[in-house]
């Protein structure tokens, strides 16, 4: 009886390390001090000393999967994607279920264009979880950079039903789905993802951006009261440049189309102050000006 105390006792025991271990997690006192020092600088954004705290927690506990995903984490926001792969790809080796790694080895893998690796990662974290709203909007990310836009909104769609329903990695898995429709000439289906959208992103440009392409939705379904309003919306958010010109020129669309033309030469002549507007705009303009130029 007391060895079978004794049997049940260590059975506790190996249980709980072996559940320690599959969440990365270090039972070495040292090595958690070390990542505990680590995540606090890591969050005070001093990048260097975070980097040097989880070093020093893996020279304690090599096995220590958590200190690993971090340093990659700190390549990545360094924008040292080759490094963070490398990271991750070890935090996954010393723990093969910690989803998070995988989530953030397939975004590396796609900054870096390595599209095929990065599905084959994201598929990987779902097959440990198929509730990872993170794996299914890489997945959309990398399918829209690849033109295909079906699997696109198949993956953007799964990802916007799964919890959390707010925050911005709702917001851009709408937007996504949003570019996605317009692409498809879903024009509908597109100014429904995007209006919602707009209430989970955070900075102007964003918002901006996103106002853009409701307005270009709205302009392919000629419905030029609602065009107005969304590229004035853009205006009225947007920041850089390029959204102002583009909201602009569609502006001067709007007017052309309702046969002001005053008004449309007025837009795109504001839309040329963006170099990337500039020769379109130009052209509209003389077009208007000059319409028997370019009669036949």
């Amino acid at each position: 009886m007391k060895l079978s105390k004794i049997c049940i006792v260590y059975l506790i025991l190996f249980l709980g390390s072996a559940l320690f271990a599959q969440n990365g997690v270090s039972e070495n006192n040292e090595a958690k001090e070390a990542y505990n020092n680590g995540n606090k600088a890591y969050k005070e954004g001093r990048l260097d000393d975070a980097l040097s705290n989880y070093n020093t927690a893996i020279q304690h506990d090599p096995s220590f999967a958590l200190a690993y995903y971090w340093i990659g984490n700190v390549h990545k926001r360094n924008r040292n994607y080759v490094e963070a792969e490398k990271a991750y790809q070890t935090a996954i080796q010393k723990d093969n279920q910690l989803v998070k790694a995988y989530e953030r080895l397939g975004d590396v893998q796609a900054r870096q264009k390595k599209y095929s690796d990065a599905l084959g990662t994201y598929q990987a974290a779902i097959n440990i979880s198929d509730q990872s709203k993170r794996a299914f909007y890489g997945m959309g990310e990398v399918y829209r950079k690849q033109n295909n836009y079906s699997k696109a909104i198949e993956n953007y769609q799964t990802a916007a039903g799964l919890q959390p329903f707010k925050g911005l990695s709702h917001g851009n898995t709408l937007k996504g789905l949003g570019i996605s429709f317009i692409e498809s000439s879903k024009y509908e289906e597109a100014i429904s993802a995007l209006t919602e959208s707009v209430n989970f992103l955070r900075s102007k440009d964003q918002k901006g951006d996103v106002y853009l392409r409701m307005g270009n939705a709205y302009k392919e379904l000629q419905q030029y009261d609602s065009a107005e309003q969304a590229y004035k919306d853009c205006l009225a958010n947007a920041r850089k440049s390029v959204l102002k010109g583009g909201a602009n020129f569609g502006l001067g669309e709007v007017y052309k189309m309702r046969g002001q033309t005053q008004q449309a030469i007025q837009y795109y002549n504001d839309a040329t102050s963006d170099r990337n507007w500039k020769k379109s705009a130009e052209y509209e303009i003389d077009l208007l000006k000059n319409p028997d130029k370019y009669s036949n």
